[in-house]
C-alpha cells in the first residue's frame, strides 16, 4: 500500500504537475474523502475495500476520522457484532448510555461502547483509581488474554470503584463486560495508523482517482485477478483503461492529458526496461513522435530490433501513428 501511495503522488506529479503531500494531517477534514467513505467506493483502498465493509460505511456514513478508527478496531470476528450498535447510536436510533456517567468523557468518541484497550486502561484508573502501571497490567492480560491475571485484578477493581461512590452491581456488570471485551480487545494506536494509511488511500481515489487507480493497476499488474477487478473498478468510475502508446505510456500504467489510464510499456512482452527508458527519454527530449520513420530515428538504435519494433506494433503502442497497421504485423 505504501508503495501505491507512492506511485499514485508520482503520477499526479507527471500528469499534472502538483506535488501532493499526504502526510499532510489537515486532509483528513476532506468532505470529498468522506464522500466516498460513506458511499462505499473503496474498492482499492487499505483495510475498508471487502464487501461487508463497504455495507458498513453506507450505514454508517462516517464523518470524522474517529468513525473510521472505531471500524477499523470493530471489524474484526468478536467486535463485528457490536457494528450494528455503533451504527445506530451514531444515526440516533438508539439512545447513546453510559452505565456510570463518568465513563462519558473516555466513551464519547464511540457513542458509548468500548472499543479500545486504551479506553479501558482510562477508565480503570478514572473509576477505581488504578495506578498508570496498573492499568497497563489491565491492558496486557486482556490483550495476551491472560485469565489469572484479570482475575487478580477484579477485586482491586470493586474495591476502588465503590470506594469512590459507585455501585457495586454495576460494577460488576462493567468488569464482566470488559472480560468479555478481552477475547478482542484492540489498540487504538494500531487502528489509528491502520486507518490514517486507509484514509489516505481513500484521499487520493476519492479526488485523483485516475493517478491513484493507475498505481492500483501497476502494483497488482502479476495477479490477472486482480488486475480485472480493479480494472472493472475503474469501468465503473468512468475512467478509461487504454492499451499502451509510445507518444503517452510510462513504464508502469499511467495516465495521459485527457485523463486516461494506459498500460506501461513494460507490460509488453519483449520489451524490457532499457528499451522503455530509451522510450521515454527521446520523448521527454524532444516532445511526442510525429511518425514511426521518427520513432526509428529518435530512439537508440542499441534498444531496437524487430522483435522489439514488433511487439509495439502488435499490442498498439503504434495506433497512434495513421501509416501503422496492427494487422500487417499479425500477418507477417
Amino acid at each position: 500500500t505504501l508503495s501505491i501511495l507512492k506511485d499514485a503522488v508520482e503520477n499526479i506529479r507527471l500528469t499534472r504537475g502538483k506535488r501532493i503531500d499526504i502526510d499532510d494531517f489537515s486532509i483528513v477534514t476532506d468532505p470529498t474523502t468522506y464522500k466516498l467513505f460513506c458511499e462505499g467506493r473503496t474498492v482499492g483502498t487499505f483495510q475498508f475495500e471487502s464487501g461487508g465493509m463497504q455495507k458498513y460505511l453506507r450505514e454508517l456514513q462516517p464523518s470524522t476520522f474517529e468513525d473510521l478508527i472505531a471500524m477499523n478496531a470493530l471489524y474484526r470476528p468478536g467486535p463485528m457484532e457490536y457494528i450494528p450498535n455503533f451504527i445506530a447510536r451514531k444515526q440516533g436510533t438508539e439512545p447513546v448510555t453510559y452505565e456510570i456517567p463518568d465513563m462519558e468523557e473516555y466513551l464519547s468518541d464511540t457513542y458509548g461502547i468500548t472499543v479500545y484497550q486504551e479506553q479501558v486502561m482510562l477508565l480503570s484508573q478514572k473509576l477505581a483509581g488504578f495506578t498508570g502501571g496498573e492499568a497497563d497490567t489491565l491492558r496486557k492480560a486482556m490483550g495476551k488474554k491472560i485469565k489469572s491475571k484479570l482475575d487478580a485484578l477484579r477485586p482491586k477493581f470493586l474495591r476502588g470503584g465503590q470506594a469512590n461512590g459507585h455501585d457495586p452491581k454495576v460494577l460488576e456488570k462493567i468488569w464482566a463486560d470488559w472480560e468479555k471485551f478481552a477475547s478482542y480487545a484492540f489498540n487504538k494506536s494500531h487502528a489509528t495508523c491502520y486507518s490514517w494509511v486507509a484514509y489516505q488511500t481513500a484521499y487520493l481515489k476519492a479526488n485523483y482517482p485516475a493517478e491513484y487507480m493507475a498505481a492500483v493497476l501497476s502494483r497488482n499488474l502479476t495477479d490477472i485477478t486482480k488486475l480485472t477487478n480493479f480494472m472493472d473498478e475503474c469501468k465503473s468510475m468512468h475512467i478509461n483503461v487504454k492499451g499502451p502508446d509510445v507518444n503517452e505510456s510510462f513504464s508502469a500504467f499511467g495516465v495521459n492529458k485527457k485523463g486516461d489510464i494506459r498500460f506501461g510499456l513494460a507490460a509488453i512482452k519483449g520489451i524490457g526496461a532499457n528499451v522503455v527508458n530509451a522510450i521515454i527519454g527521446a520523448r521527454n527530449k524532444d516532445g511526442q513522435f510525429q511518425s514511426i520513420y521518427d520513432f526509428v530515428e529518435r530512439v537508440d538504435k542499441a534498444a531496437l530490433n524487430r522483435r522489439t519494433l514488433e511487439g509495439l506494433a502488435l499490442s498498439g503502442a503504434f495506433d497512434c501513428f495513421p501509416e501503422v497497421n496492427r494487422e500487417d504485423f499479425f500477418l507477417a
